[in-house]
Formats: C-alpha cells, structure tokens, sequence
C-alpha cells in the first residue's frame, strides 16, 4: 500500500528544491532600544504649546499734543481770553469819527427823525380824512404809512443814543395841509417821502464805515424810496 503524505507541521518550512522539511524558524532576536538615562530626560525641557499671536492692532497715527501756550508778561497769570487764542477774522474796523463829526450825524439824523415824525402824524390825519370809494385803499395805505414812519423813527432814536447824542422829539415845523381831496394828500405825501428821502442820502457817506449804523440806514433809505415811487404811481405819474 502506499503511504500517505504527512502534512507539514505548522512553522516548518519545505524547500522547494529538495522537499526537505525544515525546523520552525527561530524568532529573530530584537534589539532593545536605546533608552535615554533619566538624568537627560528630566534635564530636556517639554516643549510647550506654541501660543496663538493674538491679532496686532492697526497703528493709528495720533496728532502730537498741543505745547502749552507760553502766557505774555502782560497778562498777570489770569487765563487768555477767547481772542487771544483764537485770531478773530478780520472785520471792517470803524473808522474814529471826530467829536464834530458825530454832531454832524446827530444833526442829520434828528432833521431825519423830525420827518419820520411829521409823517406820522400827516399819514394818521389823512386816513381818518380820506372819503368816498377811494377810502378803501389810500385809509388802508396811509395807516400802514404811519406804522413805517414808527419803526423808521425808532432806528434813528437808537443810532443818536449810541452816539451820546439826544434825540429830537417834535415833528418838523412843514405844515401839515389839512385837506379832504385825496390828490392834495397824495401830493403832500410825495413831498415828505420826498424830503425824507433826501435827508437820509446826507447820512449814508457819514456812516459807511460803521457797518450796523450803515445797514439800518440803508434799508430805511431804500424803503424811502420805494414810498416814493408808490405815492407817483397813485397819482398816475
């Protein structure tokens, strides 16, 4: 009978050439490692966690600081003013007037308020006066006429007692026409706007270097004026 093949036992290697089985390997021997002394272990430093960079802010540019204001020998130690700090910008300075100049002025201005003052009462007559249908509109005019000649009279008073000037408190010495024909009124009425106009282009040179004296002047000027042409358009001129 022939034999039967024993299987090779497990780990034994069979050569391919001879089929001579072999002994199970020998386990390689392992080098053990090299370990480092404890000294140098404890003498190497732990590496750390690197710390996260926190985010750099952006430099911004700072204006230097202000050097302290070096404070004038005539000043004593008090505080500099507003204007010593801060330069004012320039204004049209008034020019000094003379003691006769600003009598001149104050002259002018009371021949100008005794006017405003004479319409007053002209205008104030005329509209209790003026009759029939043209009542409507001249009593209408001649009442706001009146109010005019208050606010006008009370420019000037202010401008002759910052002068140091007194102020005038009668009305011109031209008569006043007392009449019921209302082209007389009217016709009267162009006499006084009239001269009233004319006084107040006498004052005009003598205050245009004073620039609040020279604003309310102008504007009554101008309002002057415009009466003028008014009362020429009413009477169909």
């Amino acid at each position: 009978m022939p034999k039967k093949a024993v299987a090779p036992k497990k780990g034994a290697r069979t050569s391919r050439s001879t089929g001579v089985k072999k002994g199970p390997a020998k386990p390689r021997a392992v080098e053990p490692l090299d370990e480092a002394p404890e000294d140098e272990m404890e003498a190497a430093p732990k590496r750390r966690a690197r710390p996260t960079a926190a985010p750099t802010k952006r430099a911004v540019a700072r204006k230097p600081a202000p050097e302290p204001m070096d404070m004038d020998d005539d000043m004593d130690g008090r505080e500099p003013d507003l204007d010593d700090v801060v330069e004012a910008p320039a204004r049209r300075s008034a020019s000094p007037r003379s003691k006769s100049g600003d009598t001149k002025l104050v002259a002018l201005l009371n021949q100008s308020l005794g006017w405003e003052l004479r319409a007053q009462a002209m205008y104030a007559h005329y509209a209790a006066y003026v009759k029939g249908i043209e009542s409507l509109s001249l009593a209408e005019h001649f009442e706001g006429e009146v109010t005019e000649s208050l606010g006008h009279a009370k420019k000037v008073r202010d401008i002759i007692a910052a002068l140091g000037g007194e102020a005038l408190s009668t009305r011109d010495a031209e008569e006043i026409v007392h009449t019921e024909d209302t082209r007389v009124m009217l016709e009267e009425a162009l006499k006084t706007e009239s001269a009233a106009a004319a006084a107040y282009r006498k004052i005009i040179p003598l205050v245009k270097d004073h620039p609040v004296f020279y604003h309310a002047i102008y504007h009554i000027l101008r309002d002057e004026a415009a009466a003028v042409i008014e009362v020429e358009t009413l009477l169909g001129r």
